[in-house]
């Protein structure tokens, strides 16, 4: 049995005079996975919706999705193996994946993807932590029957996710071209929208459909005042 085995995902994005954008994914090294399925996910907070469902192989596999869709955060699972991994998909991106643990796979080769993981790793993951310690801490306290330390863990944890909105806030301001900073913008609305945080977002982003989805919010946001 081979172990450890590493894949490579290889993304091009080819654009036709038509609208359809074409994308190819290049597997090499897939043959001893061949007829396992692959589906590629859109994510949200809590949802999840299927873009597309392939078949590895070791030829190439050409998919077509609309231009206004990339870049933008996706996941990436094959049947009967372990994790998954959210990435950003984007023009020209490679995966290395490792065939034991899929959320241990390595990509390259995407700017977006860079931002992302480290917003993921160095401002969103240590977050989660802390609030399910706190948590964890409040469950203590309701077993123990003590009213004031439910309270401070419950209010601690308010605090880290406020905390949390105001490094979201940061890395969008500090990141106005970024397509990160789109998602995390749509995805974390209610919670920074009264920052005027849609105005330091960079034009050049208008062509993808979040842009035009949160221009329209925060038209419909400002007439409301």
């Amino acid at each position: 049995m081979i172990k450890n085995l590493k894949i490579i995902f290889v993304f091009l994005l080819i654009f036709p005079p038509a609208f359809a954008q074409h994308v190819r994914i290049k597997i090499d090294g897939a043959t001893v996975m061949k007829g396992r399925k692959a589906i590629i996910l859109t994510r949200e907070k809590g949802f999840a919706a299927v873009v597309h469902s392939i078949k590895l192989s070791a030829d190439s596999i050409n998919l077509q999705m609309d231009p206004n869709l990339l870049p933008d955060l996706y996941q990436l699972q094959v049947s009967g193996m372990k994790g998954s991994l959210s990435f950003f998909f984007e023009s020209g991106m490679r995966i290395l994946l490792d065939t034991n643990d899929i959320s241990r796979s390595v990509t390259s080769g995407s700017e977006s993807n860079m931002e992302w993981e480290y917003f993921h790793k160095n401002i969103l993951l240590p977050s989660e932590q802390k609030v399910n310690d706190f948590v964890k801490m409040e469950s203590l306290a309701r077993k123990s029957n003590l009213p004031d330390s439910i309270n401070y863990w419950r209010n601690l944890q308010e605090i880290e996710k406020e905390n949390l909105n105001i490094k979201t806030l940061l890395f969008i301001q500090e990141h106005p071209r970024s397509y990160v900073s789109l998602y995390l913008l749509k995805t974390n609305w209610y919670a920074l929208r009264n920052n005027e945080v849609f105005g330091k977002l960079d034009s050049s982003l208008f062509h993808h459909r979040t842009y035009r989805y949160l221009k329209q919010r925060n038209k419909a946001f400002a007439g409301s005042k």
